[in-house]
């Protein structure tokens, strides 16, 4: 593949949890589908969601051919707001939002910049977080909604919780992250993004018994144990996404985001810059520029 192709995937993965269009258009068939006769507000929001996977460095010709997938997903499986929809599924429609989401954060990092200001988290608010979550689960003081099971209100939360505690992305923690002791030490194995070696874990807030405890709820919860990494992201991603801003957190990266400006402090060592400090408890093989994105 093309460095651009690859770049693509990357963004879709992390966007949508599955990097091949084919598969973004099967998810976009089963929102479209939970969504069409519920108001045309709400596919619009939905569009808004999947304008990323038609736009996003293509060319004009795939941008109209990309439509024309989209929009035969929506003949072929009608709803209420079919001929609305169809209508609304335009370039100026669908690129409108995204062309205001890049002005806005243009002018926040401009803002940033001239104030000298970054965005931060400090450990004590992480660690408060944390515990709030570890003292919902343990009391089991959370509430269930009506179109919810209890086991689904925990996984959320345990996500939440252990993504904050450890840093380690999404797939890790539902799927492929091994946790062991060695000494005072523990240690991550299993990691993704190339990364096949296993590095010194840094724990916030929790126990190294609570963080193996609590990974075997959530995969027993969701039964990761015979499916593939695609196989989880296309399940669960999305899904996990939506429960984390409901629950305040943004998305799911962004747990791993404030576990790393958090984590900078308390676990720096002398000698090290910032960048390198994220570097090193991410686990990034490749040093420094992959940590920039989280500074």
């Amino acid at each position: 593949m093309t460095d651009y192709t690859e770049q693509r995937a990357e963004i879709f993965k992390e966007i949508y949890g599955v990097s091949k269009q084919s598969d973004i258009l099967e998810m976009f068939e089963n929102d479209y589908n939970r969504f069409k006769n519920k108001g045309f507000t709400k596919l619009q929001e939905l569009y808004r969601d999947y304008s990323y996977a038609i736009f996003f460095m293509y060319s004009p010709s795939s941008i109209r051919n990309n439509l024309v997938k989209f929009k035969n997903v929506i003949k072929a499986n009608g709803g209420k707001y079919q001929a609305n929809a169809l209508e609304y599924f335009t370039v100026d429609n669908v690129y409108a939002p995204i062309k205001r989401k890049d002005e806005d954060l243009k002018k926040e990092l401009q803002e940033k910049v001239r104030l000298g200001e970054s965005k931060t988290i400090e450990p004590k608010i992480l660690i408060d977080q944390i515990l709030s979550l570890k003292k919902e689960l343990d009391e089991k003081s959370y509430f269930v909604a009506n179109n919810q099971t209890e086991e689904q209100v925990r996984a959320y939360r345990i996500l939440a919780m252990l993504g904050l505690a450890t840093g380690r992305r999404f797939t890790e923690l539902m799927k492929s992250l091994k946790i062991s002791k060695h000494g005072k030490k523990v240690i991550f194995d299993g990691l993704l993004k190339g990364n096949s070696e296993a590095i010194e874990g840094h724990l916030i807030a929790l126990e190294y018994s609570e963080v193996k405890e609590y990974l075997k709820e959530l995969r027993t919860f969701a039964k990761t144990k015979n499916m593939t990494e695609d196989e989880v992201n296309k399940k669960y991603a999305r899904v996990f996404n939506n429960a984390m801003a409901r629950l305040g957190f943004g998305k799911v990266k962004d747990l791993r985001h404030n576990y790393s400006v958090a984590g900078s402090q308390l676990f720096h060592k002398e000698g090290e810059t910032i960048t390198e400090t994220i570097t090193r408890i991410l686990g990034h093989k490749t040093v420094l520029p992959s940590a920039l994105n989280y500074t």
